[in-house]
């Protein structure tokens, strides 16, 4: 689970830290940067396991674009840090199981854009790499201490410079693993460290690999949604739910008991029919001549719809629940405007049914699940809880000695009443977030 994220030079992004939770919503009218801070995560999820160039053809612009605009021309660099709670245990793909005696990490990656003689742009690479456990008196997320989290930040930083600062060290940390550090050159080094890292050898990089790969972003692409699945498709769902069919299959075959034979395929209809009243139930259909996967609802009375003639809004909902329900869920969900094809007065109940789903697990076999919201609704703000509530504008800086103006992206936590002292660009009121949702500013 991600419990901060600072991020300095990538889109409109300039010195930002934000603190998240299992559950946080990005409240904010458009073109405040929310969908820019989901692009940040993507980024590092891509980063995690692919080059620097793969990963930046799955994200909008040309790669230059990403580095931040400022008054003399794009930043030449740009960096990350992610702070973020590992499970106790795991297993590696290779279905080695390890153990994480240190369960808070904090990793730090900066990337440099590379130019050629003529100044024209001709690659991105890998600057500077770290990564090493948080002590228990640096830990920022208070709300931990109700849980059972070890620390152990007496060991060396598992990713580290090397003294020439020309090479990145990955310490070997996994059982009676005491040889020397795997030296990677940064000579245009192309992809990350942690990308490298495959199996419990390194037990706490992996799992934060994990953590960083383990991201979901749900962006439902109707017409994929009701498309019937292969047999042989993905079991896990795709960020535009084309796969959603054989999803269900799974979720029937593996839950399923003799007293519910539509295992938890029950429970999605259930949270389904408490957003939408007509639903009555769900149908996995396995058609052996066509070997594929198909699915439909009942509604109110005998009929059932295919997936084929189901609406937008339903089918982009069916597949919200289906992640939420699904018992192998983990990691990090990321859900765009959740109030799409939702009645104002069930609101309230989708953000339960996403609160009940985001929880940090006390039992160290279990994965947490953390879910973050993007949204402009103040149906949706006014179902959060304070401490849920993140609120992005877009601020407009003046540089000192030339006077240019440019914009960044501003996130603000801490609602306090409006009658409290704060500090306005770190705390906010409601009613300061309800007058910018109705009245977006872009200067501060």
């Amino acid at each position: 689970m991600l419990t901060r994220i600072e991020i300095d030079g990538f889109k409109t992004f300039e010195k930002f830290a934000l603190n998240l939770r299992p559950l946080t919503a990005i409240v904010g009218p458009n073109a405040s940067g929310k969908s820019n801070l989901f692009d940040a995560l993507r980024f590092l999820s891509l980063l995690a396991q692919h080059d620097i160039r793969t990963a930046m053809q799955d994200l909008r612009g040309e790669p230059e674009e990403l580095f931040r605009q400022t008054p003399t021309g794009n930043a030449e660099c740009m960096s990350f840090a992610v702070e973020v709670l590992l499970g106790r245990k795991g297993t590696d793909a290779f279905g080695t199981s390890y153990d994480v005696p240190a369960m808070r990490l904090r990793y730090e990656l900066k990337l440099a854009l590379a130019k050629g003689t003529a100044g024209n742009p001709r690659g991105v690479y890998v600057r500077e790499e770290y990564c090493a456990p948080i002590a228990r008196k640096d830990d920022r997320a208070a709300y931990l201490r109700d849980y059972e989290v070890s620390y152990n930040s007496r060991v060396s930083p598992f990713i580290q410079l090397s003294e020439s600062r020309d090479a990145i060290l990955i310490r070997q940390d996994g059982r009676q693993k005491h040889g020397r550090p795997v030296k990677l050159s940064l000579k245009e080094a192309s992809r990350t460290a942690l990308s490298t890292i495959t199996t419990a050898e390194f037990p706490h990089l992996y799992a934060l690999r994990e953590i960083f790969s383990s991201m979901r972003f749900l962006e439902v692409n109707p017409r994929a949604a009701r498309s019937a699945s292969d047999r042989f498709e993905s079991r896990i769902m795709k960020p535009d739910a084309s796969n959603m069919s054989a999803v269900l299959a799974r979720l029937k075959e593996e839950t399923a008991t003799e007293t519910r034979p539509n295992g938890v395929l029950s429970d999605i209809a259930a949270d389904l029919s408490s957003l939408i009243p007509s639903v009555c139930g769900i149908e996995v259909r396995d058609d052996p001549d066509q070997r594929q996967f198909s699915f439909s609802i009942r509604f109110a009375g005998p009929l059932a719809f295919s997936s084929r003639v189901i609406s937008d809004g339903t089918l982009r909902l069916l597949a919200l629940l289906t992640v939420l329900n699904d018992p192998e869920r983990q990691g990090t969900l990321c859900f765009e405007e959740p109030e799409n094809g939702v009645h104002e007065g069930r609101v309230p109940m989708l953000v339960e049914f996403l609160r009940n789903a985001a929880q940090i697990s006390r039992d160290p076999s279990i994965p947490s699940f953390q879910v973050l919201l993007n949204t402009h609704s103040p149906k949706v703000m006014s179902a959060l809880k304070d401490v849920e509530i993140v609120v992005a504008d877009s601020v407009v800086a003046v540089e000192p000695q030339t006077h240019i103006r440019w914009t960044k992206t501003r996130m603000r936590t801490g609602i306090a009443s409006s009658a409290d002292m704060f500090d306005p660009e770190t705390s906010l009121s409601r009613f300061e977030i309800e007058k910018l949702l109705q009245h977006p500013i872009d200067a501060a």
